[in-house]
């Protein structure tokens, strides 16, 4: 009887490990899937709002820039065949301070260089965006305490006013001793112009990535419901909606929620069901 009970007690304690296990593998994840693709739709938003609006590539309007980033421009002229080059300084990392790098207009603290580069002014169609960051750039990103290394290249193809395809290639987040890698084929759309600059428009995400965790799992990701990007002060640092499914290489396959509340609130929160049952993951 007791070696029955004993061998009850060691199944349950391996299906509760191997169950928390499964758990913490689909949350690390989701969290890294996410952490990186809003960075990266962030970078993009950026990057072309300096596009778009700087006199060399386009016109004059408010940036989307902090005004502690220094731009440079490497070739000022598309009349040589290969475009034009800048990149945006966000300064060195500060290991000593309170606050490690600058703040930016989504509320995260960046450091680091990022290099652009628009083969026609944004204004001309068709034309494509590229940004490149290597190891080399040391560009992080963070609350300005916890800072995380981000490496990769995007492409965005413009073809029309309002939806471009976007590419991201070798992207990754370094952070804890692990690294988080990360790729990914969308479209994105904008939905509605507020008129005034960057200020307050909408975006939707929708296509497919894949990754692998800082764990070592890897997975893959597609949109279920697009996801819903506010360039509004408070906002800019999430999605404030949309669904996803992603499945690792476990064969395990889970639904993420950017809007759990059916609100769109600006709250970095979004949920996880696996198994059925519901996980909450706050972003930084």
């Amino acid at each position: 009887m007791r070696g029955s009970l004993l061998i009850t007690v060691v199944l349950i304690m391996v299906v509760t490990s191997s169950c928390k296990k499964e758990v913490q593998e689909s949350l690390q994840s989701v969290e890294d899937n996410a952490q990186i693709e809003t960075e990266f739709a962030q970078i993009y938003e950026v990057v072309s709002d300096y596009a778009a609006n700087d006199p060399l590539t386009g016109k004059t309007e408010e940036y989307l820039l902090p005004s502690g980033a220094v731009v440079t421009f490497t070739d000022t002229t598309f009349t040589d065949g290969d475009g034009v080059d800048f990149m945006i300084d966000y300064g060195p990392l500060n290991h000593s301070g309170s606050n490690k790098g600058i703040l930016c207009k989504d509320g995260r603290y960046r450091a680091g260089v990022i290099h652009a580069g628009i083969t026609a002014p944004w204004s001309q169609l068709p034309c494509t965006l590229t940004v490149a960051i290597s190891a080399a750039n040391n560009y992080y990103v963070g609350n300005g305490t916890k800072m995380y290394k981000i490496t990769g290249a995007k492409s965005v193809q413009r073809t029309s006013d309002t939806s471009y395809t976007v590419i991201v290639t070798d992207a990754t987040l370094q952070r804890d001793n692990n690294t988080a890698s990360w790729s990914s084929t969308r479209t994105v759309t904008r939905t509605y112009d507020a008129g005034s600059g960057w200020l307050n428009d909408e975006y939707t995400i929708v296509g497919t990535a894949s990754g692998i965790n800082a764990n070592g799992v890897s997975f893959t990701v597609a949109t279920v419901t697009p996801l819903l990007k506010k360039l509004s002060l408070g906002c800019m640092s999430t999605f404030v909606a949309g669904e996803l499914v992603l499945t690792n290489s476990n064969g395990k396959t889970f639904a993420v929620n950017y809007d759990p509340d059916n609100d769109r609130a600006c709250d970095k929160k979004l949920t996880v069901t696996i198994n059925g049952k519901t996980y909450t993951v706050t972003l930084w």
